[in-house]
């Protein structure tokens, strides 16, 4: 009983923390503008959004999560970097990606 309710939490953690980094990015573009950020890189996000549903802790490695965390960490960076340090970057002014 206690196994399930705890292997269901760590599915549903696993597809908040991929749900963030997507969610961050495709905001990000609609902001920014279409063209602002690679359509590669948009079309790769769609995708990921389209599959979190099915995405479970044992499909998903913490070095996965870690590498799309990191991504979704240097395109910021690189973003911020390429239009100057603006508090327009954050999605929600009280936190940071």
């Amino acid at each position: 009983m206690f196994g399930r309710s705890a292997k269901d939490h760590q599915s549903k953690h696993v597809r908040l923390r991929i749900e963030s980094c997507v969610n961050t990015i495709l905001d990000l573009n609609n902001q920014l503008g279409e063209g602002k950020i690679k359509p590669e890189i948009i079309r790769q996000f769609e995708r990921l959004k389209d599959t979190i549903d099915k995405l479970s802790e044992e499909k998903v490695s913490e070095e996965d999560i870690h590498r799309i965390e990191q991504a979704t960490n240097d395109l910021l960076a690189d973003l911020q970097a390429a239009y100057g340090t603006t508090p327009s970057l954050r999605l929600n002014p009280r936190e940071w990606h």
